[in-house]
């Protein structure tokens, strides 16, 4: 017997499908290992790790830049499941995860506050535009693989899952992304980032809901 089996819906003679709303969590955790290790690749071989990664290792904010997008992602899987089984609170984990976003992009106005002006823009541009487009970079066959995956799977909010599924993979994504991107302040993290995750779930939210449209269109014989 597969985990699959044991989340199969009730009569369900067969097993619950590969993916489905019983076996999404499983099918996601998969997902982030494979991008996890593709991203990892992809730094190795095209983006390049940061030349400084072993001393910064050794440091707190290094963790701290992998651990915010780490927690987002965890609260975008359990909204993700809930979401996709009707069950309560979704909602209220991805409210968790704005949350946590809100804390780092507190920290980031205060730090930036203190910094002299030349210096605070050159982390806004074009740093940050090319941190944002790396981690959906990173993030893309992610999405592409779930977006595939739930292309046959009738959601109860699908443009709500898509969200939460694509700011699940932005923030797996965010988080190896720390393995090549350099910077080392809230005031570049904190903005940039959410706003990769947020991105990452907006394209999902796009596409989940088109293709759920696209159902109810033209539904199959």
């Amino acid at each position: 017997m597969t985990i699959d089996d044991t989340l199969a819906p009730a009569g369900h003679a067969g097993g619950a499908p590969i993916w489905s709303a019983a076996t999404l969590p499983w099918r996601l955790a998969e997902i982030a290992a494979a991008g996890a290790l593709a991203g990892v690749l992809i730094i190795l071989l095209w983006l390049d790790p940061r030349p400084d990664l072993r001393a910064a290792a050794g440091q707190a904010f290094f963790w701290i830049k992998a651990a915010y997008p780490a927690a987002v992602a965890a609260c975008a899987l359990l909204a993700a499941t809930w979401l996709a089984r009707g069950q309560r609170g979704g909602v209220i984990a991805l409210a968790v995860a704005g949350a946590g976003g809100c804390a780092m992009l507190i920290a980031a106005a205060v730090q930036a506050s203190t910094m002299a002006p030349a210096i605070l823009a050159a982390l806004l541009w074009p740093a940050g535009a090319i941190c944002l487009g790396d981690i959906l970079i990173l993030a893309a066959p992610m999405l592409a693989l779930t977006v595939a995956g739930l292309r046959d799977v009738d959601l109860p909010r699908p443009a709500l899952t898509g969200f939460a599924c694509g700011l699940f993979c932005g923030g797996v994504a965010a988080s190896i992304d720390g393995l090549h991107c350099w910077q080392g302040t809230y005031a570049f993290v904190g903005p940039w980032f959410t706003l990769a995750m947020l991105a990452s779930g907006a394209l999902g939210a796009s596409a989940i809901a088109l293709l759920a449209r696209r159902r109810l269109r033209f539904p199959a014989e």
